[in-house]
């Protein structure tokens, strides 16, 4: 997202913002997930991770999906999908924190939707030693120490307060995200 539409919405207590550093997840399925919770309203949001968690409902995996299994329970497009479950437990962490802040400013949980969630690589930490052989020759093996580096990954999630909408009726994706460019396109033109 724009920065200058950011602060212009900080400003007047319509966005809810989180940040978290240096995860110990994969980079590649908190892409996913975060498509996967796009465009919802915190409370779904949590309810469908928890659903991943259960291995009731599939991540659908629209890139990074080699050699992938098919399942019937995927909830997107594709037919490709996984359980992301270390991932999903720490994204309904983030969203405990963000559904926090928004009661913080003063803001209804039940009233944000999830407009972006920005994924990217972390630092690499030094990790376990792992013993490696190596051909040195002919009938000749060597053994070899090296590192594994953790992986982590930096995630802000960012989530628009709709004042019009409605709790109580059960809004699709879709009309969520037409609703959420309408009032973006708004505050665009105000910058």
């Amino acid at each position: 997202m724009d920065s200058k539409l950011v602060s212009l919405l900080k400003e007047n207590k319509k966005i809810v913002t989180l940040s978290s550093n240096n995860l110990p997840i994969s980079r590649k399925d908190s892409e996913m997930v975060g498509r996967f919770i796009k465009y919802l309203t915190i409370p779904y949001a949590k309810k469908y991770l928890e659903m991943v968690i259960e291995k009731k409902v599939a991540v659908p995996y629209y890139r990074y999906h080699k050699k992938q299994a098919h399942h019937k329970n995927v909830m997107g497009k594709v037919s490709y999908g996984r359980y992301p479950i270390k991932v999903s437990k720490y994204f309904i962490k983030l969203l405990n924190s963000l559904e926090n802040n928004a009661k913080n400013i003063g803001l209804d949980p039940n009233k944000v939707v999830i407009v972006s969630v920005n994924v990217s690589k972390g630092n690499k930490f030094p990790g376990r030693l792992r013993v490696v052989k190596i051909k040195t020759g002919p009938g000749g093996i060597r053994r070899t120490l090296i590192t594994v580096h953790k992986k982590t990954s930096h995630i802000k999630i960012y989530g628009l307060y709709l004042e019009s909408l409605d709790t109580s009726k059960k809004l699709k994706r879709k009309g969520l995200k037409q609703i959420v460019k309408q009032i973006l396109e708004e505050w665009h033109q105000k910058i």
